[in-house]
């Protein structure tokens, strides 16, 4: 990453180096992570027992320091997942749920998030401590004279579509439109359209990115 000394009000200009394909950086990541294949492979294969497995595996590697945490998670992916892209960054504490998900090209998946069922596009940003989960029916409470854990419950699979940015600890469970930004500590409840701007519990748009106005 590297920084610009232009102040902006208080805020320094950023470039995310992370997300550009060339430099000796990447070609040693490239380089570490086929080094890292005896390892790495026979987890993921292993992963196709169930998802108890995938998980388990997917748990240990989260805890792994970002070097050389950030290649063995992205290695171990690449085989596990239903799919997963180029130049994808899951950092410290990110954990799937499930190994049936499939993640899109430049992806950063920010430290301690959990992804249950959900597909992710290309270019999408998730922040720190965020959650996707299986929709919003997670568990029935429909009869009161037995516990609700006994009920059993119900998922979908949630969209993120390309080029969203989730802030930090959202709770996402319903479906996400290309280009959408949902707020830090947003919570969604239903889907939302394209180049929204949402915020809140739950979250509603304020504004579109086409339009400054707010809605």
């Amino acid at each position: 990453m590297s920084r610009e000394e232009v102040q902006q009000g208080g805020y320094t200009d950023v470039e995310y180096l992370q997300f550009q394909q060339g430099g000796w950086v990447k070609v040693l990541q490239r380089v570490l992570g086929v080094l890292s294949w005896p390892v790495i492979w026979p987890m993921a294969m292993l992963s196709r027992l169930s998802d108890i497995v995938f998980r388990s595996f997917s748990e240990l590697l989260s805890v792994v320091p970002y070097f050389p945490g950030v290649i063995l998670r992205y290695e171990f992916y690449r085989f596990a997942l239903r799919r997963c892209g180029k130049n994808c960054l899951f950092e410290f504490g990110a954990v799937f749920i499930y190994s049936d998900v499939e993640v899109g090209d430049n992806v950063l998946v920010g430290r301690f998030s959990i992804i249950h069922h959900c597909n992710i596009g290309n270019d999408v940003l998730i922040g720190e401590r965020c959650t996707f989960l299986s929709g919003m029916k997670q568990h029935k409470f429909d009869r009161a004279d037995i516990p609700m854990n006994l009920q059993g419950g119900a998922k979908k699979r949630i969209v993120i579509s390309d080029d969203c940015w989730i802030g930090s600890q959202s709770v996402v469970m319903d479906d996400l439109a290309t280009g959408c930004i949902i707020g830090a500590g947003s919570v969604v409840t239903k889907a939302i359209p394209g180049n929204s701007i949402a915020v809140g519990n739950p979250a509603k748009v304020v504004r579109s990115r086409l339009n400054s106005s707010e809605t």
